[in-house]
């Protein structure tokens, strides 16, 4: 029974032995068990988990998309975009952005600057801007837009609702219920135009080797008028164009396409045009590198 037993101890000992041996032998091949065990070399499929990761990286941690305030305040906000000035009879988009959920509704009011009375007789069947009808008034729901910061707009026809020529008016935007928020913006609708030329803001021609310039014409010269276009870089160099103006059912305006390397190298550039029939009607902005206007807000119109 005891030789049994020394027997049995020296076969686990023996066993233990060659099982250790083979897992601490050198392989013959890295990655392959020594011994007769067959392994494919084969290489696996390969299992990409980083691509996943990177895939996802962009939306969810490289982007700030919390609802925050442009302050970083963390406090709910509504925010009007600026307003380019406008002539009685124009449509107006106000628009902007806002941290309220899509779904969401802002109340908007428009309201004269300067009180003007009026009858308390008067019906108000047109929804007037006028203090003594508390304004214009509309709700807009909010739409969704990117990491929160969400987006509204709302179209206000200056040919109804008792606009007044060469009036100044302030459109507030509010919401928010519990956590109330508002803001105030300030615009002037004039009379009949004044002659001007308008220069849009720059941009480049899709292979962006190319700065398109366009505008609107209003001189009174009709299709008789030509425009004198100089732009000059800060690096010095200089071109001019004599532009003619077309129609394009609504009015005339003119455009032109201007090569970079014509004023290149350059951080900055500024445009100059004129009417060539009458040159105190003109306009003249300055860009940045990027065709970004040198000021904000940007004012397109001639004074």
């Amino acid at each position: 029974m005891i030789v049994s037993r020394g027997i049995f101890f020296f076969l686990v000992i023996v066993i233990s032995s060659i099982m250790v041996a083979g897992c601490i032998s050198p392989s013959s091949a890295p990655g392959i068990p020594a011994g007769n065990m067959t392994v494919s070399t084969t290489p696996f499929a390969p299992l990409f988990v980083i691509p996943l990761i990177t895939t996802l990286a962009p939306d969810r941690l490289s982007e700030d998309c919390n609802r925050t305030s442009p302050s970083g305040n963390g406090e709910p906000f509504i925010l009007i975009n600026p307003i380019s000035h406008h002539y009685i009879g124009d449509t107006i988009t106000f628009d902007g952005v806002t941290s309220l959920p899509a779904g969401e509704t802002i109340s908007l009011v428009i309201i004269e600057a300067i009180y003007h009375s009026c009858p308390m007789s008067q019906i108000a069947d047109d929804n007037p801007v006028r203090h003594c009808h508390s304004g214009l008034r509309d709700t807009v729901v909010v739409s969704s837009g990117n990491c929160g910061i969400d987006t509204w707009s709302w179209e206000v026809n200056t040919s109804q609702h008792d606009f007044v020529k060469d009036q100044g008016y302030f459109i507030s935007a509010s919401g928010g219920g519990d956590r109330f928020v508002e803001n105030t913006s300030f615009f002037t609708v004039s009379g009949i135009p004044k002659s001007n030329i308008t220069l849009n803001n720059p941009e480049n021609d899709p292979k962006e080797y190319a700065i398109r310039l366009s505008g609107q014409v209003n001189t009174g010269n009709g299709p008789d008028e030509k425009l004198l276009l100089t732009i000059s870089s800060d690096s010095g160099r200089m071109v001019s164009y004599t532009i003619p103006v077309s129609h394009n059912g609504t009015g005339f305006y003119w455009n032109i396409i201007v090569e970079k390397s014509a004023i290149t190298p350059y951080n900055f550039y500024s445009v100059n045009i004129t009417s060539n029939n009458d040159p105190e009607i003109g306009i003249f902005r300055a860009f940045l590198y990027n065709n970004e206007p040198q000021f904000y807000p940007y004012n397109p119109y001639s004074p």
